[in-house]
Order: structure tokens, then sequence, then C-alpha cells
């Protein structure tokens, strides 16, 4: 019954599709042609068109998310080839971002870091997705999938991502209302303009829900046991100052606030009240933008607050970060460009626990800094080849000093074909939480003589379009490390968790993605990952990494024309073993439809989990139950209006 049931929910689900594809609207301009060559920036710190670039990238537009649906940046990154968004539970969840299968990755805002020094006890990750800026924010995602460490520093082993957000320019304005499942709510504005040489730009979102639903092991839809009610607002800022045609100021501010309940497991939980807030805040100063020979400055301050309340303990954490960086582009030859830089940071973190009836001081003000140089030489020495080479200075105030390099060639045979290799060393320092935890309630325990991960990062791809209406992406990776860092649960007697550095752990994996164009209305795509993750603990045997689920699938089937937007995805992933967390495999798809009444005027639907699957993204099973079930079948329904 099941199966019979998941068949005729995509059946309907594309029949809908198709359907909806008929209608059409006389007052609506015509349909635009495809879009013009991806100019990719954050691969390697220069402009240069997707052909010309030695990584594995994908941009997401400002058109992309406006057209598809997009409501956050992690519905957008969910699409991304190679990228996964994992949730470790619902309501005030976490939502960490997994490139080529490694958390430990770089996320930006216009080119100012947001990762923050605290790190996490269970992941890689050192981000929260859902505090990036609300989409109508957004004029472009640029995601650098693959070792990135000697441009972008010690998190970059997974690769990058850069949210480019919109320069103000003519006046323009979007409101946003949306209602669904569970009391769901959505609400969005944004706005922004230019007088003269001055230029502002600010959005503003609201999430609510009431509470949440999941399908447990025997099939049946149960309401989340406890609180599990959330609310999120996120507002993102940015003024801009010309002085002149290539030379400007511009003031980012982003904020974001997080309230909710969230139980650790639907069969053993102790509901928490639980809070985050961010408050980051930059200025930078470029010159002779739109010019080879361009550069900047920066400074920033990040802060990363989060607070847990539950029956047995109250844990509150904050993180504060700043740094400054500077930048400057050269041009040495009609072939040759320098990219030269230097950064300082500082963290500081405190994480206090009070267990209520026991008193656990954990770690107050610890820290580190970094300071780094780097420079890169891209060189074209032939007319269709490329080769970037790269060198960067790290002194860690922790984990000493360290020079990295990296190398990547690049072979364009056409302006929508290339072929790369790259190479790039990894200086991974610890984070604040790995050195410093201390929780003897709970025998959790950091290591502040933790040696940094070191090794190499290895990609190689090729992009080419196999029909002249289907384009393929081939990337495989691999890594290996040394003195990686693992948190390690001992189990009886002492059953305790501790940070360790394990002698070696290696990553391989490829992504495979076809985007094909039927005709000017319909579009299919489909992608495979493939990630395995080995560590090895003395230097005898590799055992394999139970965390990570192997083989992940992304496909879809998008209709588009003057007034209707349609599409059908579908996400699946099998291959945890059963040893210790279960069997988890599932497919899920989501269904979204937007509608053009006008120029001004357009509503949309969006059906999550259409087939109504049981899964859970975050490994761990208690009682034959997943630990975090992700919500059930859910829908909302809006409109938007622009001016």
């Amino acid at each position: 019954m099941k199966n019979l049931w998941v068949k005729k929910t995509v059946a309907g689900a594309i029949l809908t599709t198709i359907a909806l594809g008929g209608a059409n609207c006389v007052w609506a301009a015509e349909a635009k042609e495809a879009p013009v060559q991806d100019i990719v920036i954050t691969a390697n710190r220069l402009k240069n068109t997707k052909a010309d670039t030695p990584a594995d990238v994908t941009v997401i537009t400002a058109e992309d998310i406006e057209t598809k649906g997009y409501r956050t940046v992690t519905d957008a990154l969910e699409d991304v080839p190679g990228a996964r968004v994992i949730r470790n539970g619902v309501g005030a969840y976490e939502s960490d971002i997994v490139l080529n299968g490694d958390g430990r990755i770089v996320v930006m805002v216009d080119g100012r870091r947001v990762n923050n020094s605290l790190g996490n006890t269970s992941t890689k990750g050192t981000l929260d997705a859902n505090t990036l800026p609300p989409v109508d924010m957004i004029e472009r995602i640029e995601v650098v999938k693959g070792g990135s460490s000697t441009l972008y520093g010690s998190d970059a082993v997974g690769g990058v991502i850069n949210i480019i957000t919109k320069t103000p320019e003519e006046t323009t304005g979007k409101v946003r209302v949306g209602y669904g499942s569970w009391g769901n709510q959505e609400l969005g504005l944004s706005f922004g303009g230019k007088v003269d040489k001055t230029g502002f730009q600010v959005a503003a979102s609201r999430n609510k829900a009431s509470y949440f639903k999941y399908k447990n092991s025997n099939g049946d839809m149960k309401k989340w046991p406890g609180q599990s009610d959330y609310r999120q607002d996120n507002i993102s800022l940015k003024l801009t100052q010309d002085f002149t045609d290539s030379d400007g100021l511009t003031f980012n501010y982003d904020y974001s606030i997080m309230d909710g309940n969230n139980p650790y497991s639907v069969t053993y939980y102790s509901p928490s009240k639980m809070d985050k807030k961010t408050n980051n805040v930059g200025l930078r100063y470029d010159w002779n933008r739109n010019t080879d020979n361009s550069g900047y400055v920066q400074v920033y301050r990040n802060y990363y607050g989060y607070s847990n309340d539950n029956a047995y303990s109250y844990g509150k954490m904050n993180v504060v970060d700043w740094g400054i960086e500077g930048q400057q582009n050269i041009v040495t030859s009609d072939t040759n460009t320098l990219v030269a830089g230097a950064e300082y940071r500082n963290a500081k973190a405190s994480s206090p626990i009070d267990y209520k009836f026991i008193k656990v001081d954990n770690y107050a003000d610890k820290g580190f800094n970094t300071k780094a140089l780097f420079l890169q030489d891209q060189w074209r020495f032939a007319p269709s080849w490329q080769l970037n080479t790269g060198v960067r200075y790290t002194n860690h105030s922790k984990s000493g000093s360290r020079a990295t390099g990296s190398a990547a060639l690049n072979k364009k045979f056409s302006k929508d074909s290339n072929a790369y290799l790259s190479w790039n060393q990894v200086f991974r320092t610890p984070t604040t939480d790995e050195l410093y935890y201390n929780d003897i309630f709970y025998d959790m325990y950091g290591d502040p003589n933790l040696k940094p991960e070191t090794g190499n990062a290895w990609n190689l791809g090729y992009n080419f379009k196999a029909t002249p209406k289907t384009d393929v992406s081939i990337n495989a990776f691999y890594s290996q490390l040394h003195n990686a860092i693992n948190w390690n649960y001992a189990g009886a007697p002492t059953y305790s968790t501790y940070v360790e550095n394990i002698e070696k752990q290696k990553k391989r994996g490829m992504n495979i993605s076809v985007e094909h164009h039927i005709d000017k209305h319909w579009d299919v795509n489909a992608a495979y990952t493939y990630v395995k993750v080995d560590n090895n603990r003395s230097d005898s045997h590799y055992i394999r990494d139970d965390k990570y689920a192997p083989n992940y699938y992304q496909f879809g089937v998008r209709f588009h024309d003057n007034v209707w937007n349609v599409s059908l995805v579908g996400r699946a992933a099998n291959g945890l073993s059963d040893s210790y967390y279960g069997e988890n495999r599932y497919l899920t798809m989501d269904l979204n439809a937007r509608y053009k009444f006008s120029k001004s005027l357009t509503g949309f639907a969006s059906i999550y989990n259409l087939n109504n699957a049981a899964y859970t993204e975050y490994a761990g099973q208690v009682a034959g139950q997943d630990s975090y079930p992700m919500p059930g079948r859910r829908y909302i329904i809006g409109a938007e209006y622009s001016f």
C-alpha cells in the first residue's frame, strides 16, 4: 500500500504540473532567453566565466530564487548538486551546510566571513544556515565545492559559499505573505533605491509555526510531543556611498533571532526552550571597482548567541568574532594577474552551563587570533589554458604557524566546456568548543592541546554540453587529513564524550549532474553524489564513518512560461550502516507553483514532503524511532506584490 501511495502521489503531481502548464495570459511579455554566461568571483577572488574557473561551481541567481520559489537560502542550497542541508531537529533547529560530504566550509556575505568560532560538538559546522539573510536581499549565491584553504583560510576544506546581496540602484520593493500547515506564517518585506550616489537596500522576514507533525516508524502521523513552536526573524541592511564611479563605501548589517522549543527526540525527550541571535556588522571600502586592478579593505564584527533551557540545565553560549582584511589585484601582463591579501581575525567565546542542581563552569572568555597573508597567481599560459598557483601563511595563537600551497589547472574547450584539476593543502585549526569544552555532568570534554588538521584535498572535473540542450558536470574529489579532529563517544564504563585527534581521515567521492532543456517550457535535471569517509585511529586500518550517507540523489522537472513556474523536486538518500545508527533511506518530494496574476502580483503554493515520507537527515535512533524525524507533508500558500 505504501508503494502504491507513493506511485499515485508522484503520478498525480506530474499530471498536476502538466495541467497547470497549459495555462497562459495575454498580457505577459515574451519568455526570457537563456541567461548569458555565469560570472564567478568567489573561486579565484577574480572575475571569471565558469568555463575559465578550475573548480566545481554552481551559481544561484536572484531570478532562480524568484522563479523557483525559494523561501530561504537553505531551500536554494538543497538544489545544488553535491550540497546538502542537514537539520538536527524541528522548531528552533540547527541547519548545517555540507559540501562534498564535508561540513568544514566557509560561508560569506558580500565577501565577509559569517562563520562563528564556537563550533558544534555534533558536526564540523561553524554556522547555522537559518541565520543567513532573507532571500529578497540576495542578488546571487556562488557555491564553490572543494578545498579552498589557501584563499579563504582553515575552514574551507569542503568549499566556500558567498552570498552576494543586491546593490541599490532603481527604487524597488516587494511584500510577501504566506500561510500554511500547523500555524505556519511567512512574512517578507524588501525595499531599496538610490539617490545620487547614496543607496540603500533593506529586507526583513518572519517565519513561525505553532507545532510540527511527523510520520513515525509505524506509518502514523503524530504531533511532536512537548512544545515545538518557533519564530524566526531576519533583517538585513545595506548602505552604499559612491565617491567616484569606481570607488565607494559599503555598510552591511545582518540581524537574526530565533526562539522556540526543540525536544531531544520523540521517544526520550526533554523539551528545551531555545533562543539564538546573530548581530553582524561590516564596513568595506572598494577602489578601482570593475577594473582589473581592483582592491578593498574591510572590517567586521560578528556576534552569535545561543541559549538552551530545559528541566535539567540552562546553557548560554556566545562568541564574538571580529576581523580586518584587505586585498589588491595586480595585473602584471595581458596573461597574468596577482591577487594579494592579508587578514586578521580574533575570536572570544563563553559557554557557561547551569545544571540547576550542580554548577558547571564549562568555559568563559576563551579564544584565539589568526593572522594570515596570501598570494595567488592566475596565469593564462596559452589561449585555452590557465594555471593558478597560490600560497598562504597562517599564524594561529593556539596552533602555531604554517605555510600552505595550492595549484589548479584549467583547460577551456568552449564557452560551455572545460576540464580542471586542483590541489589544495589543508591547515584547519580547532574551534573554541573543540579546545575548551568542559561539561563534567555529561562528561563532555574538549582538549586545549589539540593539534590542527593538516593534509591535502584534490578535485578533478569536466563540464560539457552533451547536446546543445544538455549540460553535464562530472567532479571527483579526494582528501586525506592527518590529526583529524573527532568527537568520540567512549561508551561503558565512563560513557564520556571527548574530542580527539585521530591518526588519519580520508574522504573520497564524486558528483554527476545533468540538466536538459526539453524545449522553451520544460527542463529536467538529475544529480548523484557519492561520499565515503574513513577514519584511522591507529595507523593500521580504516573504519567507515557511519554518520555519512554515501549515496544522495537529486532530481527535478520544471515547467515555465510567461505566467507559470511549476517544479517537482525529489531528493533521496541511502546507505547508512545498520550497525549503529540503523538503516536510513528515504525519498521525499516537493511541489512548488507560482502564477503571475499581473506584472506586480504573483501567487505561490508549495507542498513539502509531498509523498509524506518518514525520514531523518541526522543520524540517530532511540527505541526504534528516528531521534530527529523530519516533518511530514505540509503546505504553504500566499502571494507577493512588487512595486
